[in-house]
């Protein structure tokens, strides 16, 4: 009963996100229908598809503070850009492989070398960043400034891309009443009705879209607080045992996993559309902003709203390092497998699968030797 109740909170809060991710994908297509595909999927989707993140971060910094609030920040980031890395690009193409019964999915090297090459950067500014123990203001601002390097670069080098074609209306199948709409969900429909789409009709989903997951996400935070606690308390039901295991192993896992939701929903959308590099590039572009803005805004706030640094003790080092290693390596193996050869196929797509599988097992191994009581 006592990890059911967080794990229940978890699950609930990502459904919520996946339910407000479909709204994320109608808005941030229609906002971004005149940008080359590629550069899309590697801007506004991954900045819309990437809010979870950066709601999650915020939380658990001010929730949790210092040492703890970091270590659950950095885990959510870190976890969600291996998720992104190897999970959304491998279901999105391999959903395409299985229904349209095609061997090989072509993807723009181009691209995956682009973004590839920009998030191996950024993850070792991030480790440069943190060797020394100490965050403060200015290494949350240096984020901030490389992600702008990086839009700057995407938006300097977009020509000649093909722009897509979306239709923004609803099919006859599509469209639902409102009170089918309730039971599921589904923001679209409880807010625009059937209505086609158009410009403010689009910044409305996309802006309450935000702010519903912004709510889930505090929640979230607090349950996976409740499952690595090694008692937790939840109002009129009592005290209960949780896993008693460090915050930054829970939100690797499933703070990771549940604010992934958006991403994988807007690259299985995309690849279903044919836009197989934004199916790809959304995923590594949410890396990318999970480790400048989802960590670098909580960072800059944090340490300057309080006026202080972030020291982390040498047990939550000795933990990042460990991480760090399968991060890089996992980051390296997911560029190398999508760029060499003609393409994804099923066997690519199911290897990128089994290597998060075996980088899950290591964390959860990784937790049982630092708390061997649980």
């Amino acid at each position: 009963m006592g990890i059911l109740i967080p794990l229940l909170v978890i699950a609930f809060c990502g459904y919520v996100i996946w339910r407000a991710g479909d709204s994320f994908v109608e808005g941030s297509n229609y906002i971004g229908r005149n940008l080359s595909e590629g550069v899309k999927g590697a801007t506004i989707n991954a900045v819309a598809s990437s809010m979870p993140e950066l709601f999650i971060a915020l939380f658990f910094l001010f929730y949790l503070k210092d040492n703890s609030g970091f270590s659950g920040s950095l885990g959510t980031s870190l976890g969600s850009v291996i998720f992104n890395s190897l999970i959304i690009p491998s279901v999105a193409v391999y959903n395409v492989l299985v229904f349209s019964k095609k061997d090989i999915v072509p993807v723009s090297k181009k691209v995956i070398l682009r973004d590839g090459l920009w998030l191996l950067a950024v993850e070792i500014l991030l480790i440069i960043i943190i060797k020394d123990s100490i965050i403060d203001w200015i290494d949350g601002l240096l984020l901030l400034i490389i992600y702008a390097l990086y839009l700057f670069y995407i938006f300097k080098t977009m020509k000649g891309g093909e722009k897509t074609d979306y239709d923004f209306s609803l099919s006859e199948k599509e469209k639902v009443s409102f009170l089918s709409a309730f039971f599921v969900f589904d923001i679209r429909t409880m807010l625009i009705g059937n209505k086609k789409l158009n410009t403010p009709l689009a910044w409305f989903l996309f802006g309450f879209s935000s702010l519903v997951i912004g709510l889930v996400c505090y929640f979230l935070v607090i349950a996976c607080d409740w499952l690595g606690s090694e008692t937790y308390t939840v109002p009129y039901l009592g005290s209960f045992y949780g896993l008693n295991t460090p915050i930054l192993f829970i939100a690797l896992i499933f703070a990771a996993i549940g604010s992934s939701f958006p991403d994988t929903i807007i690259s299985i959308k995309d690849a279903k559309d044919g836009n197989y590099d934004d199916a790809v590039s959304n995923a590594y572009g949410s890396n990318i902003f999970n480790l400048c803005i989802a960590l670098g805004v909580p960072l800059f706030l944090y340490t300057t709203m309080y006026g202080t640094v972030i020291e982390l003790d040498e047990p939550t080092m000795e933990m990042i390092f460990k991480i760090w290693v399968w991060f890089v390596g996992l980051t390296v193996i997911s560029i190398y497998t999508y760029y060499f050869g003609k393409g994804i196929n099923k066997s690519r797509s199911i290897a990128m699968v089994a290597a998060y599988v075996v980088f899950i097992i290591y964390v959860f191994i990784l937790a049982s030797s630092i708390n061997p009581g649980n």
